[in-house]
């Protein structure tokens, strides 16, 4: 009897701890690259590394160039949401950007400035959110994308 005890006691400790384990698991993208914009004036593509942190390169008007940048994927609080935090610019001008991607509800679609619900991969999927720290030069950026292979 003690040897049953022991073992359904020492099975639920083995649930417990992978329960545990598999909730401290890294959030990562379900494709190697998502990539959007608002389908007029500015585009963004992140790419997944093997760290599972995220470059980015954002075109934007505020920019003559390219902005580049790693983001680090943190917990969202929407099921299927993502939640990326990193800097926008750098040296003293650098900030804080948040970026959130949230999947566009069943039976609704995510439309772009050009009037369009879907791009050069398909359909959008996502909606996107591009959230720098401090506003003035930069703004929200808003739009539409989708998870991709390449």
């Amino acid at each position: 009897m003690r040897i049953m005890f022991a073992a359904v006691a020492g099975l639920g400790l083995a649930a417990a701890l992978a329960a545990a384990s598999a909730s401290a698991q890294q959030i990562t993208f379900p494709a190697p690259v998502f990539r959007g914009g608002n389908g007029a004036d500015w585009i963004v593509a992140m790419t997944t590394q093997p760290d599972y942190s995220v470059d980015y390169a954002l075109t934007v008007p505020e920019s003559r160039t390219p902005l580049r940048g790693k983001l680090q994927q943190k917990a969202a609080s929407g099921m299927g949401d993502y939640l990326l935090v990193g800097k926008l610019g750098d040296g003293t001008a650098a900030t804080g950007l948040s970026t959130k991607l949230a999947p566009v509800p069943l039976g609704r679609q995510c439309i772009d400035a050009k009037g369009k619900s879907t791009g050069r991969y398909g359909s959008y999927t996502y909606t996107v959110v591009l959230t720098p720290a401090k506003l003035g030069p930069w703004k929200v950026w808003k739009g539409c994308g989708n998870f991709t292979m390449k």
